[in-house]
């Protein structure tokens, strides 16, 4: 009795060891459809904690509070390695802190995961620090990936553009346009090469159609009316020039296109009054005093010339622009005395030229250094015409 009892349990024990393991023969796949269920989960939660930290990255960013960017993009990246937006919002973070060493290698890990992007940013990064070659070299890493890539083309035009050579900028930006009609950031850019390279028409015809899109852009309407002013397009330019004045009464630069706009119409008043409004808007403004001198050098008004220079030298009596305009009224006055043949009067004049165009030539900028030393020989020459004059007339 016992035995049988014994021999039952042993039964019931072996039918419940092979049920189961019948079950898990039987269904073995299920204890691994549920890990890779909490797997997906767990995979799906970083994928949302990725996005919420990046998501406080950009706000950081916008806020301008770096180190918490920096902080929270690198969570990102944690929770999610291939989390492209936030390698370049980690690179910006460091751009904005200007470590543009960790900047770098951000960028180069980024080409590891998504190489498009990562060479065009890297191509960035040496753009801004003036490395020309080695972002055209990133760019064309970027194309050879992807040959239709147009933020690479606009990234190449750019470089060319800054390097100096408006024709290869040229070439890139229309490739890129060509890709991309609708951009009109390249349209821009290309308007701006056009006229650089001198082929003013197509620079024109680009700016008046994004002019006739966006009739309140200040911007376009200053690079159209520069390239009116340029080809002595003056009624164009003033139309241009009186626009952004109107909308943006403190302008310098424009006023003063205005002024010369209104010069190329021999409209002397308007012209006057756009530099004389200039330096209203700020006094201290040396280039603005330059062309109302100018002005009134070229209208014969070497009285007005005087005072407004006299005006401006109180304000930084060592600049070079006014050693020229300095320069530039004694050789004015000595003209007129040379032609009334009162040369000593006429010597004394240029020679005061040529003093205040030397000092001049110890100022830094190139621009007026040349200025000075071709002013200088042209003075010599009146020199010369004066001592030939003096000799006939003896």
């Amino acid at each position: 009795m016992n035995i049988k009892v014994k021999s039952g349990r042993l039964k019931v024990k072996s039918f419940y060891c092979l049920f189961a393991i019948s079950c898990l023969l039987f269904f073995g796949c299920v204890p691994p459809q549920e890990e890779v269920k909490n797997e997906i989960d767990t995979e799906e939660q970083k994928v949302d904690e990725a996005k919420k930290y990046y998501s406080f990255c950009r706000e950081y960013l916008k806020n301008k509070m770096y180190d918490e960017a920096i902080k929270n993009c690198r969570l990102a990246i944690e929770d999610s390695t291939s989390y492209v937006d936030a390698y370049v919002s980690l690179g910006l973070a460091y751009r904005a802190k200007r470590d543009y060493v960790e900047m770098e290698r951000v960028y180069k890990k980024l080409i590891e995961i998504a190489p498009t992007k990562g060479h065009y940013a890297l191509g960035g990064l040496y753009m801004s620090e003036k490395k020309y070659e080695e972002a055209l070299f990133e760019y064309k890493k970027a194309l050879k990936v992807d040959t239709n890539y147009v933020d690479a083309l606009y990234g190449m035009g750019y470089v060319y553009e800054k390097m100096g050579n408006p024709e290869a900028a040229i070439r890139e930006y229309k490739r890129a346009l060509e890709l991309d009609p609708e951009n009109e950031g390249i349209r821009y850019s290309l308007g701006k090469s056009y006229i650089s390279n001198e082929e003013y028409e197509k620079g024109i015809q680009e700016l008046e159609i994004l002019r006739e899109a966006h009739p309140d852009d200040l911007d376009v309407r200053r690079a159209l009316g520069g390239a009116l002013l340029d080809v002595k397009k003056y009624k164009e330019a003033k139309e241009e020039f009186g626009y952004i004045t109107l909308h943006s009464p403190s302008d310098i630069a424009s006023r003063v296109n205005l002024g010369k706009a209104c010069e190329g119409l021999k409209d002397y008043s308007g012209a006057g009054q756009a530099y004389k409004e200039a330096i209203s808007i700020d006094t201290t403004n040396i280039p603005s005093y330059y062309h109302l001198v100018n002005f009134y050098i070229k209208s014969k008004k070497s009285t007005d010339a005087n005072k407004v220079l006299k005006t401006a030298r109180q304000i930084n009596p060592d600049n070079q622009i006014l050693y020229c305009l300095a320069g530039d009224i004694q050789s004015e006055l000595g003209s007129i005395a040379f032609k009334g043949k009162n040369y000593s009067s006429a010597k004394s004049k240029y020679r005061k030229a040529i003093e205040e165009y030397k000092n001049a030539l110890k100022g830094n900028e190139a621009e007026w250094i040349t200025y000075a030393q071709k002013a200088i020989e042209r003075v010599k020459i009146e020199l010369k015409k004066i001592k030939e004059a003096e000799w006939w007339d003896r």
